[in-house]
């Protein structure tokens, strides 16, 4: 199998869970394990877990450059940075962060695979 497929298939699932903040702001909600109380939270689903990703994963798509592929790639990795962080400092180590920070760092991989991740490094 080709990074290149890796690269596609991590950006697909990018515009996924995009959609789904989009399109579906109450499971996106759930998903997280978070609830938005008002219209104007809802909106910010859609916005912050829909819009964006969906730009995150498209552009990568649409443009095929390695260093859009690492942008997306990084923003996942910093999820999981960030959630990892928080796990420590806000002592939060459960099962569904743990698999929040596998689930950031298995997009991230797919995203930084082959030219993306030399990209990221200066290499390409």
């Amino acid at each position: 199998m080709s990074f290149e497929i890796l690269n596609m298939i991590g950006a697909v699932g990018t515009i996924v869970m995009g959609c789904i903040g989009l399109f579906l702001p109450s499971r996106a909600a759930l998903i997280v394990g978070l609830t938005p109380k008002t219209n104007a939270g809802r909106s910010e689903f859609r916005a912050s877990y829909g819009g964006l990703f969906v730009a995150l994963g498209l552009v990568p798509l649409l443009s095929m450059e390695p260093i859009a592929f690492s942008v997306a790639g990084a923003a996942w990795l910093f999820t999981g940075i960030g959630r990892v962080v928080s796990i420590v400092v806000d002592q939060v180590s459960d099962r569904a962060n743990w698999g929040g920070v596998g689930f950031e760092l298995l997009f991230a991989a797919l995203l930084l695979a082959g030219a993306p991740g030399q990209a990221l490094l200066g290499l390409v």
